[in-house]
């Protein structure tokens, strides 16, 4: 019983790894169970181009404001999706001001709720992460730091 009890805590130790190891040029978008900000399953397509990803507040900012300034369905059109990690936020400041935001927003915007769900994504601070998609395998990660190289980076 004691080497069952070692044998899945390594197990686990393990799966916790794999998941946070980052993804690089070439390695497979992995699937995403997470949800949006009105709580249902988020879609990717199947032809997605690009995911754009903002792991910090100041990221988010970046990107919420480029896409308020978009049609509703610019993502879509676009073949873009749009990943937001929260993880970071008190319990009490997402639901209570965060979510309320995020849900009067006309575009969907995927959520990384817990310090896992998008933890493989590469990320720098402050700035937006564009990683490139091709037939399921991403490319190179690139990074906008402010709107004009966001801009440039989304026209």
């Amino acid at each position: 019983m004691k080497y069952l009890i070692a044998l899945l805590a390594c197990a686990g130790t393990l799966s916790a790894q794999a998941q946070t190891t980052p993804l690089r040029a070439g390695d497979a978008l992995p699937t995403l169970a997470l949800t949006d900000q009105h709580d249902k399953p988020a879609f990717v397509p199947a032809d997605l181009r690009q995911v754009i990803f903002a792991g910090d507040k100041a990221g988010s900012e970046l990107v919420t404001d480029w896409l308020d300034a978009q049609p509703k369905d610019w993502l879509t059109r676009s073949k873009r999706v749009y990943l937001a990690d929260i993880h970071k936020m008190p319990g009490l400041i997402t639901r209570m001001f965060a979510l309320p935001k995020l849900r009067d927003k006309a575009y969907p915007i995927v959520l990384g709720r817990e310090a896992g769900d998008l933890a493989a994504f590469p990320h720098k601070k402050d700035c937006v992460t564009l990683l490139p998609v091709d037939g399921g395998k991403v490319g190179q990660a690139a990074f906008a730091c402010d709107a004009a190289a966001l801009k440039a980076a989304l026209q």
